[in-house]
């Protein structure tokens, strides 16, 4: 009987080295075939649950690299920084036996871009913010994409004259920087001019107070940083990627030139819609200049989509960018946004 279970001991150690063995080459070949790499690929950073998994694996490649402590730490937070989950929207704990992230927004993680689809485009949401002692809290969704969620005043705002004297050289750089993030393409594709032939262009002026004077309907004492900011109306761009996607017709192509926007190659287009990207009573601004005219601006309204003088008496309808991962509900009120798919 000690034979037979000395026999069974030995083959039971080999088995498990056998295990072992096994084991560490199947990581290996993880490892060095990049699985672990292109599984990181595709992480909806709205979606806790995926993010979790991303961190997870970040953390087994930094601990196979034999990294503990700090340096273990350190490893994770950058490589998950990279991949844009950072400290400004997640909780990261990272200890030597694991990682865990949470959303610091919410505690569901569930960010109100993933809700979104097409379809919702119109939808009232309860965004309120209050300017000059009046209240907005009349606001759809206009537009949405991986990063962010754009909300539009559902009702044109005052009969506003641009004035030619607000120059594109007075922009900050923060209001240069948030003329682009309201573009939904090639960041660098169009950047507005001071100059047309020698000229003052008094079309990109009138832009330039559309981004300045308008930047205080971002709700940043609610919203806190999920929040990137409000111009003074759409840009010819968001108005034609938020229509195509809603899929009215004609389909609206853009083109751009050194000095602005066109729209199907013309600098007008005729349309019917239900009203949230071509209202049907007025006319409001768009934050972009036109190619055509050197004082002349983009304008949507009464079924069309043309030009106008600078000085034109029209609306303007602010549009506020909200991060896609702020979250559809907090717990707690502020975020109200009761959508689903």
């Amino acid at each position: 009987m000690q034979k037979k279970q000395g026999i069974s001991l030995i083959v039971l150690v080999i088995t498990i080295i056998v295990m072992i063995i096994l084991a560490a080459s199947v990581v290996i070949t993880l490892s060095n075939t990049g699985v672990i790499n292109r599984a990181n690929e595709a992480v909806d950073l709205t979606n806790e649950s995926q993010v979790q998994d991303l961190a997870a694996l970040v953390w087994a490649d930094a601990y196979m690299d034999n990294l503990r402590g700090q340096e273990l730490i350190d490893e994770v937070t950058t490589k998950l920084a990279e991949r844009g989950v950072t400290t400004d929207d997640w909780n990261i704990t990272v200890t030597d036996t694991g990682v865990s992230v949470t959303n610091k927004n919410s505690a569901s993680g569930t960010g109100l871009g993933s809700l979104i689809t097409a379809a919702n485009y119109g939808d009232k949401v309860d965004y309120s913010v209050t300017v000059d002692g009046t209240t907005y809290s009349d606001w759809q969704i206009y537009y949405h994409n991986s990063d962010y969620v754009y909300l539009i005043a559902a009702e044109s705002i005052g009969d506003t004259t641009l004035d030619k004297g607000t120059t594109v050289a007075s922009l900050t750089s923060d209001e240069l920087s948030l003329y682009e993030k309201f573009r939904v393409g090639d960041a660098d594709k169009y950047t507005l001019v001071d100059t047309v032939s020698g000229s003052t262009s008094y079309n990109s002026q009138a832009v330039a107070q559309l981004i300045k004077d308008y930047s205080n309907f971002a709700n940043t004492t609610t919203y806190g940083t999920n929040v990137v900011g409000a111009i003074g109306s759409p840009t010819l761009e968001l108005l034609v990627a938020g229509w195509n996607s809603k899929g009215y017709t004609p389909t609206m192509t853009l083109t751009t030139d050194t000095y602005g926007y066109k729209i199907n190659n013309t600098c007008y287009v005729s349309v019917t819609s239900d009203g949230l990207y071509v209202p049907s009573s007025y006319y409001y601004w768009l934050a972009s200049p036109s190619a055509d005219y050197y004082d002349y601006v983009v304008l949507a309204g009464s079924d069309s989509v043309g030009l106008s003088l600078y000085d034109g008496p029209y609306g303007v309808r602010p549009v506020v960018c909200l991060k896609s991962s702020i979250p559809a509900t907090a717990g707690t009120g502020d975020y109200d946004f009761s959508l689903t798919k």
